[in-house]
């Protein structure tokens, strides 16, 4: 941080267990398991009140101090830790959940701006047992009354575990899939063992000052990792790996991981259209330098496999999965009854030499929080993605070829809105991944058609690659790039908090004589109002830009591991997209502006999830990802870091999209719609995260399950709050006037 001497620090709350699982060696967040605990719990009550597990009327709002004098508990909180004992004596907010007939949940909770209520952070919820209370007569009047008392239980929830066994026996099981409830119970396990290592990472603090472009991208997806999803409670869980494998291939590890590499026969392997020659278009020629070129070459000659394969990079726990045997069978990805399921499997590939295992194992590759995707720490404008057989998030990281072409098909689209809109051209970027290479049977070698049955069927989803390629002026040393997700988060060393606008701050305002001449006290205001700028800045790029989009009938996936900002000279410019293949779109307004249907591939008789039914359907995609997950994340890490108070941040980030909406030419009925659902309605659409884990059961899929409920609209409850204020403010005002 800024100051007289450069090294003015922000101190942690000494009483608080963050939120924000990341190293530590501060002993008041040590990486114990009471604190991840402690998260966890937080993101499953919130998940658990927005997806309406329980029932409203079993569901009681009221005070500790009303609820305590009511069923007379006031003596009883001796028997709680301290900390309980402070939250409870004061007159907080509490929510009180029947969970069976003699328990009930009780919750420590404050107001939040993208739900009605959050649980309290510095505290962990209490069971309330009410079974065989009794209380002494009214005419008892010996001096020691509680010889009468049997003593009500107040029980601490201390296990994420314990608490999720408890909601679940408040709701009707009858209706929930069990197979569900153990994969949930599966994923959260995995969860708190994955955050207890990760919490142990040694996670650099140097992000936006690393010396090149690159380095700044590797530093920054490492600070992306260590939450992964903000909110989630299942994020960090990956099934399938063990807890080695898990430090080795995780990104906030930092681990170098040499790529290894298969020979596959050329006549079983599908390529994208821009791919013209593959003798020249392969995955050597793009990652590797001219030595390593000449290396591989080399092998495959000496093999005999330089005329009838193409050498192809597989992420190493891949390659030994495939060879072990791992995917044996292929598993429909999908319900389609179109399917023919062939019972080989890579073994008989490798065994046949159609797939031949080599020993090369170069370029030296670093992990993005996506785990899946490849970054080289070199200037160069290339990086790979690979599928990976782990579960995350309830869903295997694998790589199908219908999901490359559907990229395809949309990265054209954003092609052709930057040609239409010239000012969103100015504001959004494009990794450009239009170059991929994907096992295929030789019977299926050149349909991609949607009847293609292979394009249904596991096998082929773990063995490819896609390309990643960055515009060439943004390979250079001036410009930053920097995943939103690292922006959402935290990291403590020592016991200062560290986030990457610091080093914005810093290289922005170093030497300048209003900030570095000035006391520190003056100073932490100056860091404050540069955060602020900071914000709005990347506010007014992020949401104008995914305007600009809606306007043309488009919705990006705006989550921060997609989402990329970049910064030019100390400040954001632009947004950089990538993982085309989730654009959504809505075709009036699409054939609004002359773009085309895509006619995206998709199951026989299944419509493509992808198109969009509705323009409320489209801006939901900016509602729950963009704004209650990706800006809610920064915005509270920045209250936290900076001590600025959240309201003041949405109503910033509100500002920015008020400015946006007024200068946006959108159309007459786009204009009105668009500023009612995302600022006057007083509820937003919420994506549910736990429920439909376990509606969805043992069901094999390819992408995250998931759902939507409601919540209330942020920027509808901070426009409130502070009208309340003016109101209250003017009539303390007006009553010291007439008092005076």
């Amino acid at each position: 941080m800024l100051s007289n001497d450069k090294t003015a620090k922000i101190k942690i709350m000494p009483i608080l267990p963050t939120l924000f699982p990341v190293q530590t060696d501060h002993p008041a967040i040590k990486p114990d398991a009471a604190r991840i605990q402690s998260a966890l719990i937080t993101y499953l009550i919130e998940c658990v009140l927005l997806e309406e597990w329980i029932k409203a009327p079993l569901i009681e709002v009221t005070t500790t101090t009303d609820y305590l004098a009511s069923q007379k508990l006031q003596p009883h909180l001796t028997s709680l830790p301290s900390a309980y004992q402070t939250f409870f004596a004061e007159d907080n907010p509490l929510l009180v959940i029947q969970t069976s007939k003699d328990d009930r949940l009780l919750l420590l909770v404050e107001p939040g701006y993208t739900a009605p209520w959050r649980l309290h952070k510095s505290c962990l919820p209490v069971l309330y047992h009410q079974k065989n209370t009794s209380y002494p007569k009214s005419s008892d009047h010996d001096g020691d009354s509680s010889r009468n008392y049997s003593f009500p239980a107040l029980e601490p929830i201390e296990t994420v575990e314990t608490l999720l066994d408890i909601l679940l026996s408040a709701m009707d099981r009858s209706s929930l899939s069990e197979s569900g409830i153990l994969k949930l119970k599966e994923s959260l396990q995995a969860a708190i063992i994955a955050k207890t290592q990760s919490a142990r990472a040694s996670i650099t603090t140097t992000v936006y000052g690393q010396p090149h472009w690159y380095q700044t991208l590797i530093a920054a997806e490492q600070w992306g990792s260590l939450m992964d999803r903000p909110f989630h409670p299942l994020a960090k869980g990956k099934l399938g790996f063990t807890v080695t494998e898990y430090e080795h291939y995780m990104a906030e590890f930092n681990q170098p991981i040499a790529l290894a590499w298969v020979a596959v026969a050329k006549t079983h392997l599908m390529v994208a259209d821009q791919v013209e020659n593959i003798d020249q278009q392969n995955p050597a020629a793009y990652l590797l330098d001219t030595a390593q070129q000449k290396k591989l070459a080399e092998e495959m000659v000496e093999r005999h496999l330089s005329n009838t394969h193409m050498a192809l990079p597989v992420h190493p726990w891949q390659l030994t999965q495939l060879s072990e045997g791992f995917f044996a069978t292929d598993s429909v990805v999908s319900d389609s009854d179109a399917t023919n399921n062939s019972k080989d499997s890579y073994a008989n590939d490798l065994t046949d030499g159609t797939i031949v295992k080599l020993t090369f194992d170069a370029a030296v590759t670093y992990a993005s929080a996506s785990m899946r995707s490849m970054l080289l720490s070199a200037d160069t404008p290339h990086s790979i993605k690979l599928p990976i057989g782990v579960y995350a998030l309830n869903s295997k990281r694998y790589l199908p070829a219908l999901k490359l072409i559907n990229g395809e098909k949309n990265q054209a689209i954003l092609m052709r809105a930057r040609h239409i809109d010239k000012a969103l051209a100015a504001t959004l970027r494009l990794w450009d991944e239009r170059i991929w290479w994907g096992y295929m049977s030789p019977m299926h070698l050149q349909d991609k058609r949607s009847t293609n049955p292979y394009f249904y069927q596991e096998k082929p989803t773990h063995l490819g690659a896609m390309l990643r390629s960055l515009p060439a002026d943004l390979c250079e040393d001036q410009v930053r790039l920097m995943p939103m997700a690292s922006l959402g988060m935290l990291v403590y060393k020592d016991g200062v908090s560290h986030h990457p606008f610091d080093e914005m701050i810093q290289a922005k305002y170093s030497g300048h004589p209003s900030v570095s001449n000035q006391s520190a006290s003056i100073n932490a205001e100056y860091i404050k109002s540069a955060a602020i700028e900071c914000f709005k800045n990347l506010c007014d790029v992020f949401l104008g830009t995914m305007l600009r989009c809606l306007r043309l009938g488009l919705a990006p996936e705006m989550h921060g591991q997609n989402v990329v900002m970049v910064s030019k000279r100390h400040r954001f410019t632009s947004v950089l997209l990538r993982d085309h293949d989730s654009l959504r779109i809505y075709l009036p307004w699409l054939a609004r502006h002359q773009i085309e249907d895509p006619e995206y591939l998709s199951m026989p008789n299944f419509k493509n999830r992808l198109y969009r039914d509705s323009p409320q359907a489209l801006i939901f995609y900016l509602q729950s990802l963009g704004i209650l997950v990706n800006i809610r994340a920064i915005i509270e890490a920045l209250s936290e870091h900076y001590e600025l108070s959240e309201k003041g941040l949405w109503l910033e980030a509100m500002s920015s999209l008020d400015n946006a909406l007024a200068s946006i030419d959108f159309d007459t009925d786009q204009a009105q719609f668009v500023r009612e659902q995302l600022l006057t309605n007083p509820y937003y659409p919420h994506k549910t995260l736990l429920l439909p884990v376990i509606e969805r059961g043992d069901d094999p899929h390819g992408s995250m399950p998931a759902g939507e409920s409601r919540t209330i609209n942020p920027f509808f409850s901070a426009k409130n709050i502070e009208a309340n204020l003016m109101v209250d403010s003017i009539q303390k005002h007006n009553g010291a006037k007439i008092n005076g």
